[in-house]
Parts: structure tokens; C-alpha cells; sequence
């Protein structure tokens, strides 16, 4: 189901007002970035020209195309069928003939977008390597002869958006568990497999 913010509904109204058709051209040129891969949807100069032309501010142009954006995303993470998607936005407030575009596109868009994002994440960061050392931290004054188990776990997570992959760096990222807190890991990640074993 398509959620829609404040700042995300103030975009369908652009999309309700804006030319119908250059709103047809968006959604279709959002979907064939999507389906490609693209990081930027358009250039600065493309913005510049389609403010001129829609008689919007370069902001409003952003805005209505990361509306559009945001709409096709969350249908292919729903894998959403088209007329599933028309009533969604009927319901969300956009206007119905501007409704059809997105439907014609997704119909036309859809496996291509859906296999770019299985190979892509929308994420920030990916892990890419796990290192581990077990230490025990022994007495201290207070506690004399006691011995506390300690796990470091070192992530390698490597930066840049699944859509940004030719520049990437890792950043290392250490987390220290005692026995208690390394146990409600284990149990939360068990509680993970389980979920994705049972969608196969």
C-alpha cells in the first residue's frame, strides 16, 4: 500500500496540476531511468529547461519528480499490479486521467524496474565483510576474579546508494556485545531467517 507524507501529497498535487501532458513525459522518463539504473532522473539543465516550460520553479520541478519516483519505487518493492496501483492513486487523491499514465507506464516498466532492483538496494550501505575476536575483561577492583565475556563484531560496510555503485569506500564499524545483548542478536537475526525462509 502506497503511503503517502505530507510533503509527499503536496507532489500529487503537482502531478494534478502540472500539464497533463508533460506529466505523461515525467512518469515515462522516470520509468526508463528506474528500469536503466539511473542514479539522476535529469540533469541541471534539463530542470532548468522544464521549469521554463512548465512554468515551475526548478524546486517544484525536483519535488514532482521525486514524487513520481517515489510512487514507481514503492510499486516495484510491492510488486504491485497495475490496476492495483490506479486505485491506490485514485485513493490517494491523484487525478484519474493522470492516473492512466502511471498505469500504462508501470504496465510497459514494470519487469524492468522490478529485475534492476533485485540486483540493486536502495540502501546507503551494503555489508561486505564480518570480522569477530572474543575477549574477557577480568577482575576489577570491584569485582575481583570475575571474568565477563566481551564479542567485537567489525562490519565492512561499503558506501554509496545501490543506484551509486561506481564509487564506493568501506567504512569499518565496530559493535561490542556482552553475552546478554550478543544472545538477543543472535535470537533477532534467527527471527530474520525465519521470515525470509518463509516467503521461498
Amino acid at each position: 500500500m502506497l503511503q503517502f507524507n505530507k510533503r509527499l501529497q503536496d507532489g500529487l498535487s503537482l502531478v494534478n496540476t502540472t500539464d497533463i501532458g508533460k506529466v505523461s513525459g515525467l512518469v515515462g522518463r522516470v520509468c526508463t531511468a528506474l528500469a536503466a539504473g539511473c542514479s539522476q532522473v535529469f540533469t541541471e539543465e534539463e530542470e532548468e529547461k522544464l521549469s521554463g516550460s512548465l512554468g515551475l520553479k526548478v524546486e517544484q520541478i525536483k519535488h514532482l519528480t521525486h514524487t513520481i519516483l517515489y510512487i514507481m519505487q514503492q510499486a516495484a518493492q510491492g510488486m504491485v499490479r497495475p490496476a492495483s496501483l490506479g486505485e491506490q492513486l485514485k485513493v490517494a487523491g491523484v487525478l484519474e486521467d493522470r492516473v492512466e499514465f502511471f498505469v500504462q507506464n508501470w504496465s510497459i516498466h514494470a519487469r524492468a524496474i522490478v529485475d534492476r532492483l533485485r540486483q540493486h538496494s536502495l540502501a546507503d550501505r551494503q555489508l561486505k565483510e564480518v570480522g569477530w575476536s572474543l575477549n574477557l575483561e577480568t577482575s576489577s577492583s570491584c569485582l575481583a576474579r570475575q571474568a565477563c565475556p566481551v564479542a567485537h563484531l567489525q562490519l565492512g560496510l561499503d558506501k554509496g546508494s545501490g543506484w551509486e555503485r561506481e564509487e564506493k569506500e568501506t567504512e569499518k564499524i565496530v559493535l561490542q556485545f556482552n553475552q546478554e545483548q550478543l544472545f538477543g542478536l543472535y535470537t533477532q537475526l534467527e527471527q530474520i531467517q525465519e521470515q525470509l525462509d518463509a516467503l521461498r
